[in-house]
């Protein structure tokens, strides 16, 4: 998180309302881009995820454990 700006603003201030507007800016020029389309190309070729349950073998827990 070395070298991130932190800016501490009032919601729904001019400063506020500018930042969204960035980040909204930069959502849409992302969303366009040849870098989204191949992303979404990959999303597509992958494999489907599959959710197996795992249960230790040494104890069982009440809260299930999940891994894909």
């Amino acid at each position: 998180m070395d070298g991130i700006e932190v800016v501490e603003t009032e919601w729904g201030s001019e400063l506020h309302r500018r930042l969204i507007a960035e980040k909204h800016a930069a959502r849409v020029a992302y969303r366009d881009s040849p870098e989204a389309w191949e992303e979404y190309r990959q999303l597509l070729e992958a494999p489907r995820l599959e959710w197996q349950r795992v249960i230790p073998a040494k104890k069982v827990k009440t809260i299930p454990i999940y891994r894909w």
